[in-house]
C-alpha cells in the first residue's frame, strides 16, 4: 500500500509542479514542427495560431468563470496585461526564430530560461535560488555561449537573439504567474492569445496561406499551444520559477527530435556540443533535492 502509494501522481507541491511544466513543455515541443510544416513568415504563424485560440480560450475562461469572470478581469487587470503582452512577444519571437535559424538552436537556447527565471524571481520575489540550481544554471551559460559561437561563424545568428528575447519574456512570465498564484490560468492564456493576435494583425499575411499551413495554426492554435501554456503557468502554483523552467529540456530534446525525424534536419556540431551541455546542466540542477525557496507571495488587491 505504501510502494502504490508513493508512485501515486502527486496531488500538491513541487512533485506537481514539475510535472505540469514538464508536460507543458512536451506539448509545445510540437510548435517547431509545425512551424516548419506551415512553411510561411512567422508574424502570419503567430497570427493563424492566435486567431484559433483567443475565441477557443475566451470561451473556456467564461464557462469555468461564469458570473465572476469581470471581477477576476477587474481584480487582475495590470498582471493579466502584462502576461498577455509578454507572452504575444516570446511567442512571436519564438515562431520567428524557428524561420530563421535551425530549430536545434532555438530549443537548445530556450533551454537556458532558468537562467533568466531565477535572476527574475531573485530581485523580484525575493525567492532563493539553490546552489545546485545555481552551479547547473553557470553550465547552462557555458552551453549558449558553444551555441551562438556556432551561429556566428556560420550565420543565423538573427534567430539565436530572438530566442534569447523568447526566453527573456518567458522567464518573467513565470515570475509573474508565481507572484500572482490565484490569478485564474485560463484567463491568462486566453489574454497571451488576444495579445498575440493584435500584436501580429498588421505584419502578417493570412490571404498567403495553403491547406497545410491552415491545418498546422489550427493544431497550434487550438490544441497544442493553450495546452501547453495552461501546464506552465499552473506549474507555478507549485513550485518556484527557476525550478519551473528547468523543465525546458523536455522541449529540447522532443522538439529536435520532431523536426530531425520529419525534416532530416541534422543539428550543426556546435549545437550537438552546446546543446548537451546544457542539457547535462539542468538535469543536475533538476535531480538535486529541493532548493531553499521562499513561498509564493501572498496577492494583494
Amino acid at each position: 500500500m505504501e510502494r502504490s502509494t508513493r508512485r501515486a501522481i502527486p496531488v500538491s507541491g513541487r512533485r506537481l509542479g514539475l510535472l505540469l511544466a514538464a508536460t507543458g513543455m512536451f506539448l509545445i515541443s510540437t510548435d517547431s514542427l509545425l512551424i516548419r510544416i506551415a512553411d510561411v513568415d512567422g508574424w502570419t504563424i503567430a497570427f493563424m495560431g492566435a486567431l484559433w485560440s483567443t475565441p477557443l480560450m475566451w470561451s473556456i475562461a467564461a464557462r469555468s468563470l461564469g458570473h465572476d469572470l469581470a471581477t477576476q478581469l477587474r481584480r487582475f487587470r495590470g498582471p493579466l496585461l502584462l502576461t498577455g503582452v509578454l507572452g504575444a512577444t516570446s511567442s512571436t519571437a519564438f515562431i520567428t526564430a524557428v524561420t530563421l535559424t535551425e530549430v536545434a538552436n532555438v530549443v537548445a537556447i530556450i533551454a537556458a530560461a532558468p537562467i533568466f527565471a531565477a535572476v527574475v524571481s531573485r530581485i523580484v520575489l525575493g525567492e532563493r535560488t539553490s546552489r545546485r540550481t545555481w552551479r547547473s544554471i553557470a553550465l547552462t551559460i557555458s552551453g549558449i555561449i558553444v551555441i551562438v559561437g556556432g551561429s556566428l561563424a556560420s550565420g543565423g545568428i538573427s534567430g539565436d537573439l530572438l530566442a534569447l528575447v523568447a526566453i527573456g519574456g518567458f522567464s518573467v512570465n513565470l515570475t509573474i504567474w508565481r507572484r500572482y498564484p490565484e490569478l485564474p490560468r485560463t484567463l491568462v492564456v486566453a489574454m497571451t492569445a488576444l495579445c498575440t493576435l493584435l500584436v501580429t494583425a498588421i505584419p502578417s499575411d493570412p490571404f498567403s496561406i495553403d491547406r497545410t499551413t491552415l491545418l498546422a495554426t489550427l493544431a497550434m492554435g487550438g490544441f497544442f499551444g493553450p495546452l501547453a501554456r495552461f501546464c506552465m503557468a499552473t506549474a507555478t502554483r507549485h513550485a518556484p520559477a527557476a525550478e519551473v523552467s528547468l523543465m525546458t529540456p523536455v522541449e529540447t530534446v522532443c522538439a529536435s527530435l520532431w523536426v530531425w525525424l520529419w525534416f532530416e534536419e541534422v543539428p550543426p556540431t556546435p549545437t550537438f556540443v552546446g546543446g548537451a551541455i546544457v542539457l547535462a546542466a539542468v538535469a543536475y540542477g533538476v535531480t538535486g533535492p529541493a532548493g531553499e525557496t521562499a513561498p509564493p507571495p501572498t496577492t494583494h488587491t
